[in-house]
């Protein structure tokens, strides 16, 4: 499966989408990021005081990612050891490109989307020069031209306000604080060895923290695994380790698996299948 996310497998396993219970609130005014099937708009500059709201009406919805190329590195080595990261054919090989990916760019976050059911994400950014890109994209023809460049005009803004927070960390957890309310801001930090992410995936009733892990251990056995999801994934995509984000997910109050698709290249494991998903409830 894919190292960065598995977006495309969770497209394939659900077919129902999360209701949305609004737009979710911004915090500042916000830029809009908006996906259809032909690729998608983004500005290309914007105030150091922005958040991104970000909608989709591709189907297969996106995952939006914000990253800053490191010194000395070009965007065509960076996606081709994206392009790496993604190679199934090649496990090992595959692994290597993540870890080359990682020391490529610095990543922000961004925005796991799916149709009628918007993110904004705000990250804590400098005066510089970024890269959007739809991580769903990786593998397809013709990518470089669908990264988006974004100028940041002024210096970083002030650490953005958040209701909840939810920990990524370097022992495989997820750690909630706070009360996570639908629409509210939920700051997403990385304290975990490696990029990471965190996603929300609506759940059957009576679903518990086993049954999720439950299921992760048999998907990465390569065993017949029924998910106990009943939609798709939204959420912030990876973060670098040290790096936050606040979100806002337009999903409606209930209950929810918070997890990560995301592989660990040390282990060749995934983090969910290590321990690295939660049950919780969205107020």
């Amino acid at each position: 499966m894919r190292i960065l996310t598995a977006s495309a497998l969770i497209v394939s396993l659900l077919a129902t989408a999360v209701t949305p219970a609004h737009a979710a609130r911004s915090q500042a005014r916000a830029s809009e990021i908006t996906v259809t099937p032909d690729g998608f708009t983004a500005p290309a500059t914007v105030p150091e005081a922005t958040s991104f709201r970000v909608t989709a009406t591709d189907p297969d919805g996106a995952y939006i990612g914000l990253v800053q190329l490191r010194k000395g590195v070009s965007l065509q080595r960076y996606l081709a050891d994206l392009e790496q990261a993604y190679d199934e054919s090649d496990p090992e090989a595959a692994l290597a490109g993540s870890r080359a990916a990682e020391r490529d760019v610095v990543m922000y976050g961004g925005a796991a989307v799916l149709p009628g059911v918007p993110v904004t994400f705000t990250p804590t950014l400098r005066q510089g020069t970024y890269h959007l890109l739809d991580f769903k994209d990786v593998g397809s023809p013709g990518l470089e031209a669908k990264v988006r460049t974004l100028r940041v005009l002024g210096p970083g803004r002030t650490r953005p306000r958040a209701e909840a927070e939810i920990v990524q960390h370097q022992t495989a957890r997820f750690g909630v604080s706070g009360v996570l309310r639908a629409g509210a801001p939920i700051r997403v930090t990385n304290r975990s060895r490696q990029f990471n992410e965190a996603i929300f995936m609506p759940v059957r009733e009576g679903t518990t923290r086993a049954h999720v892990g439950a299921f992760f251990t048999a998907l990465e056995a390569g065993e017949a695994a029924s998910p106990p999801f009943t939609g798709g994934p939204i959420g912030t995509v990876p973060l670098s380790p040290g790096r936050s984000t606040v979100i806002s997910v337009g999903l409606r109050p209930g209950t929810y698996a918070l997890v990560t698709w995301i592989t660990d290249y040390r282990t060749g494991r995934m983090f969910a299948a290590q321990g690295m998903h939660e049950i919780v409830t969205l107020k």
